[in-house]
Formats: structure tokens, sequence, C-alpha cells
């Protein structure tokens, strides 16, 4: 796991000692711990039989002492000579997500469906295709039939009654999809009056969670967080990360000797981001610029964002609003990476002047209230065959490092149907958990 370094690396297990990784489930009637158990054990093992100094790691369920819940635990990995302890969380919403009903996603089904053509992204545009093409040519299949065959209307209503059970059964099974998986994404997505409640109760208790991790009263608190999302769970996982950075963003105490150089690196990405070529050079540069802020009391432990067969690759397409994605992201309602610098100073800070214990005036370097991804890297992983994840560079920046496992697709089946949504890290595919592993950073 030897690593080359450049100008912007700073030396492995500088300074941290304890780190926690949040980890928040996809759709579906998830279980507590469910989500979280399979993870860490799948990277336990991974890491003892890549690496000699993991041999004697062990996995321990220990209370959780942060979230509400009483259903959870935290799982610790212990540490090595060459990688800090771990605590590895669960944050558990799905049980907020109840009693859903079709209308709930009608608005949401009917915007996707009859959305113009060049909104809809281009991994999705099959699945769009079939939807709508698929049950015309049923149509014109039976009409064409019934003129060829004017009688086969009544072998086709005898047919149909003699299966009405097997149709029963099978609405049935559509309708425990529906609730399982269709109804969180589309509720989460669509700010309408009905589903608010849920949406305010998932984040509210998602930023409570993180602000808990942040202000632990223990002996050994954190020093650095690393939150990942998989399926709808990014789309959670992102707007946990942007809520709370616009209450930490300016927080500062105890301030001394003052160093915010990296900042300026990095904005000169926001400003002209087409310069940004060497994602992982930038990676490094924003872990630089995010000790610079620590060392200067600034209260964010979030190092990195890792979405997974991340469905908010298309929330410029999945989210119901009146105004177009592109322009809320541009009013800076949604953080990028990089962020995109103010229009008239053209940087992604302000100064704020303040005097420090000796009576000195000082002027220190305030990231805005978009601006998380300047001190938070964002690495996204997502199978080929898996439609509901996707390059996340397309709406949310460069600065964002996609990686895309190529998995082969079962003939047609696999335009329509999610392969691999699944399967990130249950083993079936080396490439994926050890893309995992690289992108959590374990031995910072």
């Amino acid at each position: 796991m030897s690593k080359k370094q450049n100008k912007f690396e700073l030396p492995e297990n500088q300074e941290i000692k304890q780190q926690a990784v949040v980890i928040i489930h996809g759709i579906g009637e998830q279980k507590p711990m469910d989500t979280l158990r399979s993870f860490v054990y799948s990277i336990h093992s991974y890491l003892k039989e890549n690496d000699d100094s993991e041999s004697s790691a062990k996995v321990f369920s220990k209370p959780d002492k942060i979230a509400d819940l009483f259903e959870t635990r935290r799982l610790k990995l212990s540490g090595t000579r060459n990688r800090p302890s771990t605590d590895f969380y669960e944050f558990y919403w799905a049980h907020n997500m109840r009693d859903s009903t079709f209308e709930h996603t009608f608005v949401w089904l009917k915007n996707l469906i009859w959305s113009k053509r060049n909104k809809v992204p281009k991994r999705l545009k099959p699945v769009r295709w079939a939807i709508l093409v698929v049950p015309v040519v049923v149509f014109l299949v039976c009409i064409t039939l019934m003129y060829i065959y004017p009688n086969i209307w009544t072998l086709l209503l005898s047919f149909i009654t003699s299966i009405g059970f097997i149709l029963t059964y099978v609405y049935k099974a559509l309708g425990n999809v529906y609730r399982q998986y269709l109804a969180d994404a589309a509720r989460y997505f669509t700010p309408i009056p009905d589903n608010i409640e849920q949406r305010v109760k998932i984040r509210q208790q998602g930023v409570e969670f993180l602000k808990k991790l942040h202000n632990l009263e223990e002996k050994k608190d954190y020093e650095r967080i690393i939150i990942v999302g998989h399926s709808l769970g990014s789309v959670v996982a992102y707007d946990l990360l942007r809520l709370l950075w616009i209450e930490y963003h300016a927080t500062y105490d105890k301030i001394s000797e003052i160093d915010q150089s990296h900042i300026k690196e990095i904005n000169k990405f926001c400003a002209n981001p087409s310069t940004l070529e060497d994602i992982d050079a930038f990676q490094n540069l924003q872990y630089a610029c995010w000790k610079q802020q620590r060392a200067i009391s600034n209260k964010w432990l979030i190092t990195d964002l890792i979405t997974i067969g991340a469905a908010i690759n298309y929330a410029d397409y999945l989210t119901v609003n009146n105004i177009e994605f592109e322009q809320l992201v541009n009013q800076r309602e949604f953080p990028t990476c990089p962020p995109i610098a103010d229009e008239k100073e053209d940087e992604i800070f302000y100064h704020q002047h303040f005097t420090d214990p000796n009576g000195k005036e000082k002027d220190i370097k305030i990231l805005h209230h978009a601006a998380p991804f300047a001190i938070t890297r964002w690495t996204n992983i997502f199978f080929s065959t898996d439609f509901v994840g996707g390059e996340m560079q397309r709406i949310f920046g460069k600065g964002i490092k996609d990686i895309k496992i190529d998995l082969k697709g079962r003939f047609i089946l696999k335009w329509f149907y999610p392969k691999g949504h699944t399967n990130y890290w249950d083993g079936t595919n080396s490439e994926s958990i050890q893309a995992i592993v690289k992108a959590l950073k374990l031995r910072h």
C-alpha cells in the first residue's frame, strides 16, 4: 500500500490516531446493521488478505453512543502499526419512510417519464424508452391480431380470465417492489408537502448524528471522519455534508499562527476548472488544505465523501423542481467539486478580520457556504452495468474522482437491469472492494 509522494502529500498517520467511518444505506426495507456489518467485514477481510500488518486486526462490536436508536452498534476495527483505530457507524434512516402510497410518487414518475429527451442522462435513456415503447408495442400487437383474427378477442378474454389469479400475485409483487425501492427515492427527490416531514426528519437526524461525532466528550476524540453513501444513501450523504458545512465553515477559535496558503492553490482550480487534470494531485491538495484549516481550529473533520452506485449522479434528472438544477448549482445551492468561485471576486473565500489574544490585528480566509469540497475529497465508484450509478463529474465538477468498474451484462438485459448494484463489497468483485478500500484511505 505504498504511495508515490508529491508536493501536496502528507506523511501517513500524521496526527490521526482515531478516525470514524459513517456508512449510509440505500433504498429498500433495510434492517439496522445489515449494511454496516457486511461493509466492515468485507473491508476487514480485504485488509487481512492484502496487508501483513493487518493480520492481528480485529473487529469489535461496541455500544453506539451517537445514534438515537437502540438498534445499532458501533463496529471498531482495531488499529495496527500502519493504521489508526477506526470506528464504523451506520446512519440508519429507513424507518422514516413509511406508509408510502402511489400518490406520493405520481408527480415524480410523471416528471421522469415525460421529461424532454435532452434532459435524460445517457445511461437512463434505454430504460425510459422501454417504459414508453413497450406498452405501445403490446397494444399495437393486440389491435393487429384482433383485426386479422376477428374472433381472437374471445380467446384473449378467456386467457386473461384464466390467469387472473396470477396477475393478482404479480400486482402484489410489483407493489412490494414499489414500496421497497421506488417509493423511497420518489419521496426523497420530490419536495411536495406530503414528503417534507420525511425529508426533514432524515436530514435533522443525520446532521445531529454528524455533530455528535464532531463533539465527542471522550478522552480520544476523532481526528477524521469519512462518509460513505450507497445508492439513495449517496443523496442523503451529500445533503448532510452540505447542511453541516453551513454551520461549521466559519467556526474558528484559539487562532494564533495562520497558514492558509493551500486555499489559494485550490482557488486557482475553482476559478478555472478546465485546468484541473490530475485528480490525485488535487485530492492531495484538498487534504493539505484541510490540515491547514484544522491547524487554525476549524471544526470540520470530514475529509472524504465516497459515493457507491450513487443515485445522486442523476440529481439533475431525478429531482422535481421548478428551477433547472444547473441554475441551482450556479447559485451555489448545491456545492460542487471544485467549488464555484464568487462571480465578482473570483474567489471561494471571503476575508474576516479579528484581534488575536496578543492584541494583533489578523486576517483569516473563510471558505464560503458552498465550498465543503475545497477541503473534502469526493470519490465516486460505480459498475458499468449498474445504471443507478454513473459519472459524477457530469454535473458536480471535475474535482471528483470517478472510478468506473467494467462488468459484463447479460445480452439485452444489461440495459434494463442494474446488475451489480448490491454487489460492490460482497466479495463477488475484487476490483470494487479494492477501490473502496483505497478511497477510504484508512492509513492517513
